[in-house]
């Protein structure tokens, strides 16, 4: 195939070609369009994709494509987005939305590839978009899944680093920031030990100079001893403990640099905040509401995992054997509740923001996709609301776009950016409203003429482990976003200091 630029510049579409010489074509407008800084050839290659056939397409096919396709989003908006411009701080992005999708789907279908490389950098890609939007939490997690790949993945080291420098500067526990800063200084130093490119490398340095200026090089290299906490008193707190540690599920940033004991605990609140002087602590106290329903959930979902064993409340509930591996179980329900509580707090925490921000929804009204817009009479469309660009806060911002992963049926919000959105919304409305069924074997699908939605048990565990993450993460996102907020509060007027005490454990009965 030897086509010049102007040969493909002249075909309508793709679909004539087989799946390599696809990816190929994208690749070489991609590329030449980004080296050339000719815009015209990357969106003439994004009109390609649109317009592609992938259904002869294998699972490795589609994986590159996508990745390609979000490499020429990538190029696209490198050359229309200046560094810390409007466009920078933009809380939606066409761009950046693009870039997330194809990601998403590349490496959905990367799952049984063999080519390591294309995942390590797929994955490391999403790392680094998530931590751009605010999303610095799950960017981690993106990046040590890297790391089980690869563990001398040098990108991957070295954007850890870099996230970490960024995310503990908006922390404000002083103790965690400086393990933060330490970590951050080990992952960069391996990155730039290693063979990357001369631009990154210089990146790198350049945040390890830095952090050498906050804290003495001795001390950033002298980590704590991370293991001697205690995880509890009993054989069984400690395996949950452990567990919680493992899946990154603790309240708590530093379970983002370490599944160590150290983490081991739901330490985080609120932070300090300014209040009207007639105004109750009615923040704190959604926030400790959300945080036990979390918890709640989260040891639901432990127990409905590795608790199988037959219940007594089981015992003597008289059901018929449909002969389809249904499971009805104790254990199975524990799951579902757990599911449905996750998916709740979203709502609570817009609850919250929405006072909090003077968005001006009336609480009935309030829904996590719904909370960042506002109704433009002009245009007859909705429109996102200037109170909330205008905080330039990246951790709200990160809650905005963590907002899209979620689906909402009012066709102004049902766009997201997780492929999978719609299918996790269809699970919760399933369960709450109508038939849910879990099975031990079969396939997941809508049946009875779209009465019952039937999943498979190990698929449903692994759902909802997925959305208690999300979860999780938009509660650090809160907590730090309202942090960033009240940095920028000006005291004019006299206040008076509140001291609130922790809940003793045994007054929670």
């Amino acid at each position: 195939m030897n086509l010049t630029i102007g040969d493909i510049l002249n075909l309508k579409d793709l679909n004539e070609f087989n799946s390599e010489q696809v990816t190929n074509l994208l690749a070489i407008l991609f590329e030449t369009g980004r080296e050339s800084q000719d815009i015209k050839l990357i969106k003439v290659g994004l009109n390609f994709s649109k317009l592609q056939n992938l259904e002869k397409f294998s699972d490795d096919d589609k994986m590159t494509f996508h990745y390609n396709v979000a490499n020429g989003w990538s190029y696209q908006q490198q050359l229309i987005q200046r560094l810390n411009s409007d466009e920078f701080w933009s809380f939606n992005l066409t761009e950046l939305e693009q870039q997330i999708i194809n990601l998403r789907l590349a490496y959905s279908y990367s799952k049984k590839s063999g080519d390591n490389l294309k995942k390590c950098q797929i994955l490391t890609n999403l790392g680094n978009l998530f931590s751009h939007i605010g999303r610095f939490s799950e960017a981690q997690l993106y990046w040590q899944k890297v790391l089980k790949i690869d563990s001398s993945f040098p990108m991957a080291h070295g954007n850890i680093g870099f996230g970490l420098f960024q995310y503990a500067k908006i922390l404000y526990d002083n103790g965690h920031q400086v393990l933060f800063f330490q970590f951050a200084h080990k992952y960069l130093k391996k990155s730039v030990n290693s063979d990357i490119y001369e631009d990154a490398k210089s990146a790198f340095k350049n945040v390890i100079d830095l952090l050498q200026s906050i804290i003495q090089k001795e001390d950033l290299e002298n980590i704590q001893d991370l293991k001697g906490f205690s995880l509890g008193t009993s054989e069984q707190e400690c395996g949950y403990r452990e567990w919680c540690l493992k899946n990154r599920l603790f309240i708590n940033p530093l379970n983002d640099i370490t599944t160590e004991n150290i983490a081991g605990h739901d330490c985080l609140l609120l932070p300090t905040m300014t209040l009207k002087f007639d105004k109750p602590p009615i923040y704190q106290t959604i926030f400790n509401q959300i945080k036990q329903e979390f918890v709640t959930a989260r040891h639901l979902l432990y127990s409905g995992l590795n608790e199988r064993e037959f219940h007594y409340s089981d015992k003597d509930n008289l059901q018929l054997d449909t002969l389809d591996y249904a499971v009805y179980s104790y254990s199975s329900e524990k799951i579902k509740i757990a599911y449905r509580i996750c998916y709740s707090i979203f709502d609570k925490i817009s609850y919250l923001l929405n006072d909090y921000l003077n968005l001006d929804f009336k609480p009935d009204k309030v829904s996590f996709r719904t909370i960042w817009s506002v109704y433009d009479k002009k245009s007859n469309s909705y429109k996102l609301n200037p109170k909330v660009i205008q905080t330039q806060n990246w951790a709200l911002r990160g809650l905005y776009w963590l907002s899209k992963d979620l689906f909402e049926k009012n066709q102004e919000f049902s766009s997201t950016i997780e492929p999978e959105a719609q299918e996790l919304a269809q699970i919760r409305n399933f369960i709450e409203h109508k038939s849910f069924k879990i099975t031990e074997f079969g396939k997941s699908a809508i049946i009875d003429s779209g009465l019952t939605y039937v999943i498979e048990r190990s698929e449903f565990e692994e759902k909802t482990i997925n959305l208690m993450k999300l979860t999780r993460a938009s509660m650090i996102y809160l907590s730090l976003g309202i942090n960033l907020e009240e940095k920028k509060n000006e005291i004019s007027n006299p206040v008076l200091p509140i001291d609130f005490v922790e809940l003793r454990d045994e007054y929670k009965r």
